[in-house]
């Protein structure tokens, strides 16, 4: 049952705790606006389309934020209590210190199993959310994927860059690139143009039509020609002062994200789903593996098992051919053939890279996004039991010390963790080691701190760090003995 010092505690710890977490919320969301400002804002959205996405879009930021305050709370209310002598009260009435700290301890831990279980449920809704909407937008207002001098490549079949666009809906462009993919060996067409209208198809939303102004039309016409035939064709172009281009967003908008990309899409998994992709798709990948090692020693070794079939003893008691037999030319000619076949299977091997490397990236960014969401649960208590012993050795409240304390340790643990992210995803690290990283180092000084609070040590006294070097340096001087006999002469 709780105790009215108990009531006190908290009340003390829950006040800052609002108050911070409210401005770093609102800090970090205003930064993540700030970031994805140019997406939405002069698109022709409504204002409150934008803020819903901006507020589902930055809701992921809480995983950062109450970490951060719980750790400046601690320090605050127990560098307060310090400063107002209120701790040294409470262990003078035969309290300790870790009786002092179970009730806030407790609050704590509610707060960071809530803090999984929003990662577990809220943070898939929300990229759920997010997902719906943009494609709900894109429906509506295609145009708005368009970014000024960046190549785009989201509509699918098609490269666009256009260096500056204009217009209520976007649909004014100038200094436009549009060339069209094509399957190998299939015709292909690149067009430049000064200027020109771009618009959903007033019959057929799944069109963009783009009216281009003054441009060029380039074409190559290789479907069904050999290399001969294309190399001695002309040069096919076309000018012209007005063309009317369609652009198929069917495949963009066909999609249906509350059904197909929840069951694709790792973000939008809880957190047992997601360790059920992961279990799928460690089985894929061992067998994906194993193809490449058998196809690999097939190609490599393939004449090695045809010559194990053949009877030695019979080749013994008559080779069917010995190099000597081969007349120079010929002995160049295998050589060759050799030398070829080695590069060839490096080609072979060099093709595999690519998608090795793609599967294992994201195959980490699963693995940290499962790993990542107790991690930051864990972070909330770790983070406690650093700032509350801090607060409590400091003895200074308010805003001054503890908030600088604060942004170190945050800023040292920032750091480490997305440090050990990337390398994750570069295949440096496994992925577990790079969610736990910054744990690893925090629990345990969380529990020095906690053992020096106990003791009442005095730990940002220069004193006793030095005097021990200085004791340990001075045990090597040689004493003037001669000196101490003079004196008594």
């Amino acid at each position: 049952m709780l105790k009215k010092l108990d009531w006190y505690i908290i009340k003390s710890f829950l006040g800052p705790f609002i108050f911070i977490f409210s401005v770093l919320f609102f800090i970090f969301i205003v930064q993540f606006a700030w970031q994805q400002m140019e997406r939405f804002v002069g698109k022709g959205l409504e204002w409150y389309v934008i803020a819903e996405l901006l507020f589902w879009g930055g809701i992921n930021v809480i995983q950062l934020v109450l970490p951060l305050t719980v750790l400046l709370g601690a320090i605050m209310t127990f560098g307060g209590f310090g400063e107002r002598y209120e701790l040294a009260a409470m262990k003078a009435s035969g309290i300790s210190l870790n009786r002092i700290l179970l009730p806030l301890f407790i609050v704590v831990s509610f707060m960071s199993v809530g803090l999984y279980f929003f990662g577990e449920r809220t943070m898939p809704f929300s990229q759920r959310k997010v997902r719906t909407m943009m494609y709900s937008i894109i429906q509506a207002k295609p145009t708005m994927q368009i970014k000024e001098g960046i190549f785009i490549e989201s509509i699918p079949g098609y490269q666009l860059k256009i260096n500056k666009v204009s217009g209520k809906n976007s649909e004014i462009l100038e200094d436009v690139f549009v060339h069209q993919n094509s399957a190998f060996g299939e015709n292909t067409m690149t067009i430049l143009s000064k200027s020109g209208n771009l618009a959903p198809d007033k019959k057929d939303n799944r069109f963009l039509k783009m009216e281009l102004y003054d441009g060029i039309a380039y074409t190559d016409n290789i479907q069904g020609k050999n290399i001969e035939q294309r190399l001695t064709q002309t040069n096919q172009t076309v000018k012209f002062d007005t063309m009317n281009y369609y652009i198929d967003i069917s495949s963009l908008l066909e999609k249906a994200p509350d059904e197909q990309d929840v069951g694709s899409h790792y973000k939008f998994l809880n957190g047992g789903d997601l360790k059920n992709l992961i279990d799928s798709l460690t089985i894929e990948q061992r067998k994906y593996y194993g193809d490449v090692q058998i196809n690999n020693y097939n190609q490599a070794f393939y004449y090695n098992t045809s010559f194990a079939k053949i009877d030695s003893t019979e080749t013994v008691k008559k080779p069917t051919v010995t190099w000597d037999e081969f007349s120079p030319e010929e002995k160049d000619q295998i050589i060759l053939q050799a030398i070829q076949l080695v590069q060839r299977d490096k080609e072979n091997l060099g093709f595999y890279e690519p998608e090795i490397i793609a599967r294992e990236k994201l195959n980490s960014k699963i693995n940290l996004h499962y790993y990542r969401n107790l991690s930051y649960a864990v972070t909330c208590i770790a983070f406690f039991l650093i700032g509350a012993p801090l607060g409590a050795i400091v003895k200074k409240g308010g805003i001054g010390m503890p908030v600088i304390i604060s942004i170190v340790i945050f800023v040292v643990y920032f750091i480490i963790n997305f440090a050990g992210e990337n390398m994750a995803k570069n295949g440096q690290i496994s992925a577990f080691l790079a969610a736990w990283g910054a744990n690893f180092i925090a629990i345990p000084l969380a529990l020095i701190l906690t053992y020096k609070a106990n003791k009442d040590s005095s730990l940002f006294t220069a004193g006793n760090y030095i005097d021990p070097i200085i004791k340990f340096f001075n045990r090597f001087r040689k004493t003037n003995h001669s000196s101490e006999h003079s004196r008594y002469q």
